[in-house]
């Protein structure tokens, strides 16, 4: 009788996990939690002049603080020696070339921007990653980048240990 009651119990916590699991391109199981609980999928692209960082400690940022003059960045991107559309393509293939990482569609009107959703290893939950290259001189560029997660509270350092990861690819 109680193997029973766990098989039911089992079968009845797949079936719903099931009914959440929906097949969205970009967000997967969240969207299904979200859908349901009336979360938003996503935090929205970044408006890097007014940007103000999040109160709990679940994000991190690199950025030219005058880019970024209401918020407090992390640590600021070197100048790079390239264009600012060779600085765009060489970060864009380290992001991409990382695990469970893609590029979101419709960075709103942003030509040396681009936004990227990736999935934390063990949760699974979405972070979002906002980067613009901005031109510093001729044939030189910078980095604004800012990782930020959707679920919880804390993020045990992985937006921070992101940007540091693709700061170092990018050499």
């Amino acid at each position: 009788m109680t193997a029973l009651v766990i098989i039911s119990l089992l079968v009845a916590i797949a079936a719903i996990i099931y009914a959440l699991l929906e097949k969205h391109p970009i967000y997967g199981v969240y969207y299904g939690v979200a859908k349901r609980t009336g979360s938003r999928l996503d935090i929205g692209p970044v408006d890097w002049a007014t940007l103000t960082r999040h109160a709990t400690p679940n994000d991190a940022l690199v950025c030219p603080a005058s880019h970024c003059p209401n918020a407090k960045a992390d640590e600021e991107a070197k100048v790079y020696p390239l264009a600012p559309t060779d600085l765009l393509a060489r970060v864009k293939r380290v992001a991409l070339a990382e695990p469970d990482t893609k590029e979101l569609p419709g960075a709103p009107g942003r030509e040396r921007g681009v936004r990227f959703v990736q999935y934390t290893r063990l949760m699974r939950y979405p972070d979002t990653i906002d980067l613009e290259v901005v031109p510093v001189g001729e044939s030189q560029s910078t980095l604004a980048l800012y990782s930020r997660s959707l679920v919880g509270r804390k993020d045990f350092g992985v937006n921070r240990a992101r940007l540091q990861r693709w700061l170092a690819a990018v050499g």
